[in-house]
Formats: structure tokens, C-alpha cells, sequence
């Protein structure tokens, strides 16, 4: 599948997928239930770190286009679309490394939905792990956030997403998804758009610090669908969706996925910043700023902000990349 990758066109792999809109898109289906992983090559899945095509959103961006079509996912569907640290240290239960925050499988790790959805809500949930170290990996249950922490959620009974046209996005036709991750004041944000016919809906997520880790190392991309008698952490509230629920099991198509650097330097709320360092001139200093995550995880990807500038020059021998 050829996607937007930093500026670059590549040919990226969901081995089993159907491939559609000339090789820029692909079909998730319901039925069979069909588990796909963004792979380097034609790989149904590895133990091989580098056989992944690991998803790095610390100061990036990714976007991609969505369609349920008519009548779409229904109650009790759940169309994922959610970013994992693969791979696991054991195969799990269906010898596929797979793992994430609910220890699904019997692996344990980071994850981030960016979302999980069906046409009544669009659901945006983070899942840290406390013992977060880089894949090959396995956490403890206890260090995972299960639940999920912050969540931003459309739709489910809220008129900005559902079945309709009286929604600001109807779920049954086309819509674009985008989410930002920007440092801003020293703290890693994320920023959600959703987007049809020039209308759109946003959310932000005010602190995902504790989601730098896995969010900069690089994360893995799962596609899957799936489908439960009661789904109403999704969908039920005040939607139309009640227990028993039934899910219609049609596909969604997923095309023109785009991940990509964000112009510029992070914004800071800091009405008279210092000035900044270029490459190799004097660290700015660490200031106001909270490091405690270039303590845990480190400095080895520069995003171009001033949070990782302040936290991370001087262990990276005076050289940054953030300037005004």
C-alpha cells in the first residue's frame, strides 16, 4: 500500500488486506475477522522489530481518510484503528506477538487508539504502561492503564457524529481524520480534527507525557474489527445503542494514509521565550519545563520543540534542533 511517509511516498505493507483506490487504500472486513499490521514487507507479522514499520507522532502528524459506508458499522461493531508497541516478547496466544495495554492475548504494552468507532461514536483513548521500555517488550498488567486515560469521544448521543445528515459529520459518508501531536510549554499534546464537506469537529488531549515514550520511539499500526453483545463503553449513553447488541459486521476502508512532520517549531505559552539554540550553539536551559520523561526515556529522537530542546540539549552535547 503506498502511503504519505515524512514527505516521502513508500510502499508499506498490511499482508492479507484487500488493496483498493490504486494501491492507496485497503479494506478492514468484519467477517471473516481480519487482524492487519503495518509491515516493512509482505509479513503477516514478526518477532523482528525491524520488520515493522514503526509509526513515530511525537511532533508529527497522521491523517487518514475513512468510509463505513451505508448503513455502516452498526451497535456492537467496533472498527479499531490504534497504534500498539509491538512486538511482544512471546508469541501470545495466536503466536503473533501481538500485545497491548489489556494484556490481550497474554502480551502486555503501550497503546494508543486513535480510534475505535462504529457510525453511532468515534472513540480516542490512550493506554501508558508505567514500565514502558522499547519492543521488543513485555509489561506488567499492573503498570497498564486499562481503562484508558485521557479519552476524547464523538458522537454517542452528542450531534457532532453519527448516522445522518443532521450530524456535523455523518458517519455513513466519507470523513478525514487527523491527529496532531505537538510540544507545547514543555508538554506533549495531542490535537484531533475530524473533517467532511468543509465542516469539522476537534478534541485535544492536554497532557500525554506519559505516552513520550512510546509515542517517539515509534509505535505499531493495528487494524481490526470486532464485535460484542455490549460495546456501551463505545456506544450506548444516549445513543440508540442498547444491550444485546448486535453488530451488522460490514467492512470500512481505510485510504490516503499520510504521516508527516509538523512545520515548525512547537508552540510555547511563554510570553517572552529565551533565545534558541541552532545546532551546536549554547543549551537554552531547562526553565519552567518538565523533564521527568527525558529522565525515563531518554533524548534520542529530536522533534524539532522547544520541550525537547530544554530537556535534552545538554545531554546531546549542546546540539538541538528547536529555533525560533
Amino acid at each position: 500500500m503506498e502511503i504519505g511517509w515524512y514527505g516521502d511516498q513508500r510502499t508499506k505493507y498490511f499482508a492479507g488486506a484487500e488493496i483498493i483506490h490504486g494501491g492507496k487504500g485497503m479494506v478492514l472486513t468484519a467477517d471473516p475477522f481480519e487482524k492487519v499490521y503495518l509491515m516493512n514487507s509482505p509479513l503477516v507479522t514478526s518477532s523482528n522489530p525491524a520488520d515493522f514499520a514503526f509509526i513515530s507522532l511525537t511532533g508529527n502528524s497522521i491523517k487518514v481518510k475513512v468510509d463505513m459506508g451505508y448503513p455502516g458499522a452498526s451497535c456492537g461493531c467496533n472498527v479499531a484503528f490504534f497504534l500498539v508497541s509491538m512486538p511482544g516478547t512471546r508469541g501470545g496466544q495466536w503466536n503473533d506477538y501481538y500485545c497491548d495495554a489489556n494484556c490481550v492475548g497474554g502480551n502486555c504494552c503501550a497503546e494508543f487508539d486513535l480510534m475505535e468507532m462504529n457510525v453511532n461514536a468515534l472513540q480516542v483513548t490512550s493506554h501508558h504502561c508505567s514500565d514502558y521500555g522499547r519492543p521488543p517488550f513485555a509489561s506488567q498488567s499492573w503498570a497498564c492503564d486499562h481503562p484508558g486515560s485521557p479519552e476524547v469521544k464523538f458522537g454517542n448521543g452528542a450531534m457532532n457524529f453519527g448516522p445522518g445528515g443532521q450530524y456535523t459529520i455523518d458517519s455513513r459518508q466519507p470523513f478525514d481524520f487527523q491527529m496532531d501531536f505537538p510540544t507545547e510549554g514543555g508538554v506533549l499534546k495531542g490535537h484531533i480534527t475530524v473533517t467532511q464537506n468543509g465542516k469539522r469537529v476537534t478534541g485535544t488531549m492536554h497532557n500525554l507525557e506519559n505516552m513520550r515514550g512510546p509515542l517517539t520511539d515509534g509505535m505499531v499500526l493495528v487494524l481490526d474489527a470486532w464485535q460484542s453483545s455490549d460495546l456501551t463503553w463505545l456506544d450506548g449513553g444516549a445513543s440508540a445503542c442498547h444491550v444485546p447488541e448486535r453488530c451488522n459486521l460490514k467492512s470500512t476502508k481505510f485510504y490516503d494514509l499520510v504521516i508527516e512532520r509538523l512545520s515548525g517549531p512547537s508552540p510555547s505559552p511563554s510570553p517572552s521565550p529565551s533565545p534558541s539554540p541552532g545546532p551546536g550553539s549554547s543549551c537554552p536551559g531547562q526553565q519552567d519545563f518538565k523533564c521527568d520523561w527525558a529522565e525515563r526515556w531518554g533524548c534520542a529522537t529530536d522533534d524539532g520543540s522547544e520541550g525537547f530542546c530544554r530537556c535534552c540539549c545538554e545531554r546531546r552535547g549542546g546540539n538541538c534542533r528547536w529555533s525560533r
